[in-house]
């Protein structure tokens, strides 16, 4: 979608969006889905853990992204001005918050290209059960309005096959004042699944402190 910003989040923020703990993650492979320009990956492959992530923009070189991110920015400034001067995370702005996460995963994009495989929902370039945990964040539910209710039920079942378990946050529209019209669909859809929602500690103050857990039947 030409209108999702390539802004990335860190570890911390993935963290409390997913209510990650380093002590469960050892030893599994993980997957970040639609990852954009997050540090995830090379935040966590520095702590010795095994993350692939996965996005359509991968198919592009460094520079080309550097400059779509860029423009990101720009655009982000314009519309949400108040936004970016007002809040703080880990002590910066957050415009120089998120640009510090773009360096992070840039230098990782450049270095180690073989950890970020281009590919998109609802098909995946993976095997079945490839990845013991599968991420995905600010994509499903939050653009209700651009993505179909088929495109949300694909999209989740395509992670649950490439995955054990499958973490999706928010559980929103992108308005951040209710969940999602799609949300009840999806919980019937799967009910046959181990399925639940959960609190986060993310967001706290705007109520978009949901995340969707969904574990696979052959687990």
């Amino acid at each position: 979608m030409k209108s999702v910003l390539l802004l990335g989040r860190g570890l911390s923020e993935y963290i409390n969006m997913f209510n990650l703990k380093h002590d469960e993650l050892a030893g599994k492979r993980i997957l970040d889905c639609a990852a954009g320009v997050s540090s995830f990956r090379s935040e966590m492959k520095r702590k010795g853990f095994d993350v692939t992530a996965v996005d359509p923009i991968y198919s592009r070189k460094p520079d080309e992204l550097e400059n779509l991110a860029e423009e990101s920015f720009k655009r982000h400034r314009r519309s949400h001005c108040e936004f970016f001067r007002d809040i703080k995370v880990k002590g910066l702005p957050l415009e120089d918050y998120r640009r510090a996460v773009f360096r992070e995963f840039m230098s990782d994009y450049r270095e180690d290209p073989s950890g970020y495989i281009a590919g998109e929902l609802p098909h995946l370039p993976f095997s079945d059960l490839q990845f013991d945990l599968v991420l995905s964040a600010n994509l499903l539910f939050l653009y209700e309005d651009k993505l179909s209710y088929r495109f949300h039920v694909e999209a989740v079942r395509e992670m649950l096959r490439v995955g054990r378990e499958v973490r999706i946050f928010p559980v929103t529209n992108i308005h951040r004042r209710r969940r999602s019209i799609y949300l009840e669909g999806i919980l019937r859809e799967f009910a046959d699944h181990e399925i639940l929602i959960q609190r986060v500690p993310h967001h706290e103050e705007t109520g978009c402190n949901e995340m969707l857990i969904i574990k696979s039947i052959a687990s």
